[in-house]
């Protein structure tokens, strides 16, 4: 036990060491969009949730107000 507690620690610690040397210093916010657009990948599911999304969206609203608040 406590040597598995060793290897999850040595191997978080390897972790931020990596983080750490890969800090970097953004100019603008857009940089800052950009370099997380490089290294983080969309869900595969996202596109059929967002289709879903919103087509709820505009069903709901071509009902006028009052029918969606009273039905």
């Amino acid at each position: 036990m406590k040597q598995r507690l060793d290897q999850q620690s040595a191997q978080q610690l390897s972790t931020d060491t990596e983080v750490r040397s890969q800090r970097r210093n953004f100019e603008e916010a857009e940089e800052v969009i950009r370099a997380d657009r490089e290294q983080t990948a969309v869900p595969k599911s996202l596109p059929d949730k967002l289709a879903i999304a919103l087509a709820a969206e505009s069903s709901a609203a071509q009902k006028p107000w009052w029918k969606r608040i009273f039905g």
